[in-house]
């Protein structure tokens, strides 16, 4: 398995948010916050499969800063989100993440088959 490579850090202000996702769509994200050693600390992690833009503008106030991994397969974008998910075990996320609508894909690690929930994300 590779290790994923999130760019950034970038501030989680509408101006930047729509510079840097301009032309993006589908992506993957941690927020967080820079420590004074310079190391980023994971706060939440989490995916848009369709509009990256409003996914991260809605998570404004909620961190200082995001990563993100560019995608065009919202398949791909699950896989590295449920990868991060469980390498950095965020406190701002309390169930595993959801996969992509009519996605039957399992998560990489411990294999979350859960069917999606009408009402909400799929639990433990």
């Amino acid at each position: 398995m590779s290790a994923l490579t999130l760019e950034g850090p970038y501030r989680l202000m509408v101006d930047e948010v729509r510079t840097v996702t301009t032309g993006v769509s589908c992506g993957v994200y941690a927020l967080g916050a820079l420590r004074g050693d310079g190391v980023f600390a994971v706060s939440f992690v989490g995916a848009s499969y369709e509009r990256l833009d409003q996914e991260l503008c809605g998570r404004i106030g909620t961190a200082p800063h995001f990563k993100l991994i560019r995608h065009t397969d919202p398949e791909r974008a699950f896989l590295d989100l449920c990868r991060l998910f469980h390498a950095f075990h965020p406190s701002g996320n309390v169930l595993h993440p959801e996969r992509p609508r009519a996605s039957h894909l399992g998560c990489p690690i411990c294999d979350l088959r859960t069917p999606r929930s009408p009402k909400g994300p799929a639990r433990r």
